[in-house]
């Protein structure tokens, strides 16, 4: 069987470089997997980059992106352009760890349509494991096993798994594009949609704190990709709520916390004014205004979201009279 790993790149390089070492020294026989990175238009040397380890790696294959589309679309270009039987997905700041072969031999033992494995994930104050509270003792459905281990966040992170390629295609359950913060939603929905998955209780992959990332972008539109993930969430939290109540729960009290979280005063002026220009534009934030108004009909929600969705020039005059006064409290703070 064939593994590709899928990884999408924005001016990776570098990170890149680790990332790419990692995935060539994982144990896995260079004839038993691809690389794929698929470029969403970097404007540093990423593509040289990964040109000169093509050189070395006949299994490396670069795919650029006409026009930059964010992740979740490169993700989904990674898909199209993968050969194997199974695809998995990194990020270009991230590290493969040796326990990602054990985790590709539960996959060629099982033939389950997604196989979990284990995190480390890089915190301030160390690694931290991401694992099970406890391992399974059989193989599940994807329902049950989203409904059991909500709790430890299996729908969080979608490098811990390796997915059959026939099976996402199947499903043909695609990344949100154009946005930031695409993946929690679309793991879920993925997995509630498996028919068998397996567990490898090993650390696979270990997730790297970089301050440089995309989803770190000081932008108005990051608060509000934000604010369209929580509405995702809570949306498909009502889809799940008969079949797995658990993982619905959790899912909607993560939506809301994500929207509340997001257009609190205090992120809204996070930045200076001149940040806030693109806060109301008609392609990108204002179809979101109307879902935003949406989930407060149909939900009880705090008093800032409901000012948000439907007093957008208030929140506007608001912002622009706390913004310089927010800025010269951080100034004395620090």
């Amino acid at each position: 069987m064939l593994l590709s790993f899928i990884i999408p790149a924005y001016n990776a390089a570098k990170t890149l470089p680790a990332c790419l070492d990692s995935v060539f020294a994982s144990g896995l026989d260079s004839d038993d997997f691809e690389v794929i990175i698929v470029d969403d238009c970097s404007i540093d040397n990423t593509c040289a980059l990964v040109e000169h380890y093509a050189q070395k790696h006949a299994n490396l294959q670069l795919f650029r992106q006409p026009q930059n589309h964010r992740q979740g679309a490169a993700r989904n270009r990674g898909l199209k352009e993968a050969k194997g039987d199974y695809i998995t997905y990194i990020d270009a700041d991230d590290l493969v760890l040796d326990g990602f072969s054990k985790a590709w031999q539960v996959a060629i033992d099982t033939k389950a349509d997604m196989i979990y494995g284990f995190m480390e994930i890089e915190k301030p104050n160390g690694v931290h494991i991401h694992k099970l509270s406890a391992v399974p003792k059989s193989i599940m459905t994807g329902k049950e096993f989203g409904d059991a281990y909500c709790a430890d966040g299996v729908f969080y992170y979608p490098p811990s798994y390796i997915y059959k390629r026939s099976f996402m295609e199947r499903i043909n359950t695609r990344f949100v594009e154009e946005r930031q913060h695409e993946d929690r939603d679309w793991l879920a929905s993925v997995l509630v949609q498996a028919e068998t998955v397996a567990v490898c209780p090993y650390t696979t992959y270990r997730y790297t704190l970089n301050p440089n990332s995309t989803c770190h972008a000081p932008r108005y539109s990051t608060i509000f990709d934000h604010v369209a993930s929580g509405i995702r969430h809570i949306d498909l939290a009502k889809q799940l709520r008969a079949d797995c109540p658990k993982l619905s729960a959790t899912l909607y009290a993560f939506g809301m916390e994500e929207i509340h979280h997001s257009v609190r005063l205090r992120n809204l002026t996070k930045y200076p004014w001149v940040e806030n220009r693109c806060l109301y534009d008609e392609n990108h934030l204002m179809p979101l205004m109307k879902d935003l108004k949406r989930v407060c009909k149909d939900n009880k929600v705090h008093s800032e979201v409901k000012i948000v969705a439907y007093w957008p020039l208030l929140t506007k005059i608001m912002v622009l009279i706390a913004s310089p006064l927010a800025h010269l409290v951080r100034i004395v703070k620090h």
